[in-house]
């Protein structure tokens, strides 16, 4: 899967040179790369390879019906996920205002060059799962598929835990046992069928870790280009990969062997030059457009998540406030009470728990009611069997056979602490945490196993598939089941594009989608039109959720073309580098009582106006 996602990348960095970036120009390539994989294959023989010995096999830890009962309803679990996946459209927020939008630009672009946009999140952040949903709209025409991106991320993380198992010291059952409770992680099932990132980035993170703890014991060249690799793509999913992984890396080298230990520090340079290999194209384009490699910090209210106010008392604070986002109730009495008890911790060491230097956009701090969507979704029951798990390994920390599992949980938290003392809380940040639930099923994986009776843990594993089967049946915005007022997955694409509280908009934007569909024209401009300034831009505004449009008037780079107009800020430099023919139509979203937007527009022969959204063409 390493080589495969740096396959992803490769060619995407290739291809957009030459603004090849087009359906040919994919499939092309991954034919060859498919070809080639063929070709290493049939000229690869293991000499140490062993022969299949029944005997052999069957002197392996056996694991029992229940064990494998409990693996088939994850499997089938897994299948619903990938069903719900398929059916409904990528969706919410960041979907529609940042993952989407971008990978339709790059499309119309043929390059995924900078390109001007209203919205910087779109440009400066990492983008390997778009790269990899850019693919499949590619070459299925549509982004029918694009939410299988994460779904297999979520399969791939449950596998990589089951190594980690293994490395960890821990036999077949426990291996089992840290994948059920991985593919189980209540947040993790809901995001698996959407277009969010945080799966992506887990599953590098995680497969990261693997490759370090296999390279403790074999220090093969492969090992060591996967750790390079792995770490590099999971820095290019999501920037907080800076925070959690160095912290990791290092308890992996602790536990490592001297020998283990000293040839890691003889490649770092290697390791190190496989991360820029990976991320360094966007570092130039991030340099070239505001002078920093990372694109943060700058002027841009959206991207504000840094505290401000960094020290003890406040890092106390924000864990006290990550802590919050995995204990909601279904009773609201109960979470009041909660909140009360967090905001009085906090008082105690002199901290406002609605402190805007903590908490984003001064959002006032809540504990959420337990929920059935991902932007709100809390892990509580893994939350609390990862404490419990981390105080058996601690209190058994004179165990010789703990010595690797304590130091990698030690890493776990330190990252977990480190995390929490730089960035704001958002009461919508629960997936950022996806991680270390994930790296977390090893250590929960490890305890259970070692120090509770198998007939409890059994119970505790029924619990969590079971739990883990209902998330994936009622997603709150895409439900399999019929539930209430819930959205289903079968309703019609064009409104779940609106989900998550966005359908007020869907009646003018799909209108104005339509009317453009009336013409036959080929080049569209979107005026993503607001009056805030760059500072003051922190929740996105309805005119930045403009993917919904771009899918309906089919931008594929093909039917149709598309690009960002009324652009005049930072970005607008980028206008030269990214031609086009001239607009025959343009989407003007929250222009109808702007006059500068009419009089920018004048030039076209007629308008109708939907809502606060224009649609200016020269259709006669």
């Amino acid at each position: 899967m390493t080589f495969l996602g740096s396959a992803v990348v490769l060619i995407t960095e290739i291809l957009s040179v030459p603004r090849w970036v087009s359906r040919g120009g994919v499939a092309i390539a991954w034919l060859v790369v498919c070809a080639a994989g063929l070709i290493a294959l049939s000229r690869t023989k293991d000499p140490d390879a062993i022969e299949y010995d029944p005997q052999i096999v069957g002197d392996r830890e056996k694991l029992d019906l229940v064990t494998r009962a409990l693996l088939c309803v994850s499997a089938f679990m897994a299948v619903l996920v990938a069903i719900t996946a398929v059916l409904a459209p990528p969706s919410g927020i960041d979907g529609m205002v940042y993952h989407m939008p971008r990978v339709a630009m790059w499309i119309s672009n043929h390059n995924v060059g900078f390109f001007p946009t209203a919205n910087y999140t779109q440009l400066i952040y990492g983008a390997f799962a778009e790269y990899s949903m850019l693919h499949t709209m590619e070459l299925w025409g549509s982004d029918r598929f694009v939410n299988l991106v994460q779904f297999f991320s979520f399969l791939g993380s449950a596998v990589a835990v089951s190594y980690i198992v293994k490395r960890l010291g821990g036999g077949r059952w426990a291996q089992a046992l840290g994948a059920l409770v991985c593919i189980s992680i209540p947040e993790g099932v809901l995001e698996a069928s959407g277009p969010m990132t945080t799966y992506s980035n887990a599953f590098w993170i995680a497969s990261t870790v693997a490759f370090l703890l296999a390279q403790n014991e074999d220090p093969s060249w492969l090992n060591t280009v996967c750790v390079g690799l792995g770490a590099g793509l999971a820095i290019f999913t999501k920037g907080t990969t800076y925070i959690i992984l160095p912290f990791l890396v290092l308890a992996c080298w602790w536990v490592a062997t001297r020998e283990s230990k000293v040839l890691f520090l003889k490649r770092c340079l290697v390791m190190v030059a496989l991360i820029f290999v990976v991320n360094g194209p966007q570092y130039v384009r991030n340099y070239q457009f505001n002078g920093k490699p990372l694109g943060l910090p700058m002027d841009y209210g959206a991207v504000d998540f840094r505290i401000q106010d960094i020290g003890i008392r406040s890092t106390a604070a924000s864990i006290l406030r990550n802590i919050s986002l995995h204990t909601g109730t279904p009773l609201e009495s109960l979470n009041e009470k909660e909140e009360k008890f967090y905001r009085a911790a906090m008082r105690s060491f002199g901290v406002d728990a609605d402190d805007d230097r903590q908490v984003i956009w001064a959002e006032p701090f809540i504990v959420n009611h337990m929920s059935f969507q991902e932007l709100l979704a809390g892990n509580p029951w893994h939350f609390a069997l990862l404490l419990i798990a981390l105080a058996l390994i601690f209190a058994k920390a004179g165990d010789p056979a703990n010595r690797v599992v304590l130091w990698y949980s030690v890493g776990l938290i330190t990252a977990f602490v480190a995390f929490s003392a730089l960035l704001k809380w958002q009461r919508w940040s629960s997936r950022y945490f996806l991680p270390f639930f994930v790296l977390g099923a090893a250590i929960i994986a490890m305890a259970l196993s070692r120090y509770v009776s198998r007939r409890v843990v059994t119970l505790i594993a029924v619990f969590l598939v079971s739990w883990g089967l209902l998330n994936a049946s009622i997603n709150r915005f895409r439900s399999l089941v019929p539930f209430g007022h819930w959205q289903t997955a079968y309703e019609p694409r064009k409104t779940m594009y609106f989900s998550y509280n966005n359908e007020y908009m869907a009646p003018s934007y799909i209108a104005a989608a339509e009317e453009v569909n009336k013409t036959d024209c080929a080049n569209v401009g979107i005026d993503s039109y607001t009056a805030l300034s760059d500072h003051d831009i922190k929740r996105s505004p309805d005119s930045f959720f403009t993917y919904p449009i771009l899918a309906i008037i089919h931008a594929d780079g093909r039917t149709r073309n598309a690009w960002f107009a009324g652009v005049h800020n930072l970005s607008a430099k980028y206008a030269a580098s990214q031609p086009h023919a001239a607009a025959c139509a343009i989407v003007c979203l929250d222009c109808a009582k702007t006059p500068a937007k009419w009089q920018e527009y004048a030039k076209f022969q007629n308008h109708a106006v939907f809502q606060d959204a224009v649609v200016f063409t020269n259709r006669k």
